[in-house]
């Protein structure tokens, strides 16, 4: 009885959050729900503080400590014009040519996916496709859609690229540099295979001139110093990435030294920095967690764990294609923070099936499956909304007929090429 209410009250949340019937911050809808459950029975105040402590196999507070101090990093950098400035350098090379620009928005939106984050890339250069195109008559539609789907799937490339792929890095063992040798490929193959998909796709959107407003980019950058310390921060804390392991240490600590360097030698403004942050993703993110300790609560993740175990078997291709797409799926529907960590939960636990097959299997999933649906990521409602408050169209079907256009092949690829990594190398 109480599993069921559990699992409805889990449906009833994510369709608030996605449609926000009150107008309020998607946080409120989880702190809602949580309170049901409280009064229910179905949580304890108890379980308040141990869903932040362990999830099962996870430690949330190491996910939210990353999470907020790699957004100080990302959040510095976006503030001090940095990303702008690669935005508006793309613009310049395109030369008034909307495939060119097609060409150079992708592989910005890859490269800092890739070497930042790729919620960093939906929210900053979201604005300036909606502003540029304002101004240049230009379509936004393809330039929006294939920008929020290159930075879904280049992603997959880092530990660092997405708070999934660290969750998974953690549960699992796997190492920085150990994920950057084996990505890199696959990475790379599937993007080339995107770029001509997408190109193919918006081909009449794409094939056109327009006029580029001028604009100095010696003033773009607010403060070369503080910027400077910003971007070494960064790169000092891909170089700790790549070491930690070895020398013990865990990753959520090298982020925030990073990050407290970051502000204390730039000397920039704390204040402004931290009301900048995404808080509302944070207090998203960690309600999240105790909603979905639901799961523990009731017993329905062991149940579920059993019930895998007994069926899924074998290290095969096609059992690493389909939990691929299965964790696609649900990461589409249920939003892929909590449900990476649950299912890194159920999955590490499932025997029959190898641990590096489940555990880059939830890597790609939880990555791509935010271009599935809107509700996939924090990042996609927030895209949608914006795009809406701006009075530009997208549908929800554009949007997944899309996104699964670009998200099936990508898939395909990347787990042949990873596979045959793992044949060769493991």
């Amino acid at each position: 009885m109480l599993e069921g209410i559990f699992l409805i009250v889990i449906v009833v949340t994510f369709l608030a959050i996605f449609f926000r019937p009150l107008n309020v911050p998607e946080s409120i809808y989880v702190f809602i729900a949580i309170i049901f459950l409280l009064i229910t029975g179905i949580l304890r105040f108890t379980d308040l503080g141990q869903a932040l402590i362990s999830f099962d196999v996870v430690k949330p507070y190491a996910v939210l400590v990353f999470f907020i101090t790699f957004a100080i990093l990302s959040t510095g950098l976006d503030e001090l014009g940095f990303f702008e400035y690669l935005s508006i350098k793309a613009i310049q090379l395109a030369k008034h040519d909307g495939l060119k620009l097609y060409k150079y928005l992708f592989v910005l939106s890859a490269v800092v996916s890739y070497v930042a984050a790729n919620d960093i890339v939906i929210l900053t250069l979201t604005p300036f496709i909606l502003y540029f195109t304002k101004y240049t008559k230009i379509k936004a539609r393809g330039y929006l859609i294939s920008m929020f789907v290159v930075a879904n799937t280049a992603s997959i490339g880092q530990i660092t690229s997405n708070p999934t792929n660290f969750i998974v890095s953690m549960v699992f063992d796997i190492a920085f540099l150990e994920n950057l040798l084996y990505m890199f490929l696959p990475t790379i193959l599937g993007l080339i295979a995107i770029y001509f998909i997408l190109k193919k796709v918006f081909y009449k959107e794409f094939n056109l001139k327009y006029k580029e407003k001028k604009t100095d980019l010696s003033k773009i950058i607010k403060n070369k110093y503080q910027c400077r310390i910003f971007v070494v921060m960064l790169l000092v804390l891909m170089l700790f990435f790549a070491v930690a392991p070895l020398i013990k240490l865990e990753l959520w600590i090298v982020s925030a030294i990073c990050a407290l360097l970051a502000i204390f030698v730039s000397q920039i403004k704390i204040k402004q920095l931290l009301k900048d942050l995404p808080w509302n993703v944070v207090v998203l993110v960690t309600g999240l967690f105790i909603l979905l300790y639901g799961f523990i609560s009731t017993g329905l993740l062991y149940d579920i764990i059993q019930r895998l175990d007994s069926v899924v078997v074998g290290a095969s291709y096609y059992v690493f294609l389909a939990v691929s797409f299965l964790v696609t799926l649900i990461c589409g529907i249920f939003n892929n923070i909590p449900s990476t960590a649950l299912l890194s939960s159920i999955l590490y636990n499932v025997k029959s099936v190898e641990q590096d097959i489940i555990a880059y299997a939830i890597i790609i999933g939880s990555n791509v499956g935010a271009n599935i649906t809107i509700l996939g990521s924090l990042a996609g409602i927030m895209w949608f909304h914006l795009i809406k408050k701006k009075k530009h169209k997208i549908s929800l079907w554009d949007f997944t007929k899309y996104g699964i256009i670009a998200t099936v092949p990508f898939v395909i690829i990347v787990t042949i090429v990873l596979y045959a990594e793992f044949l060769i190398f493991k």
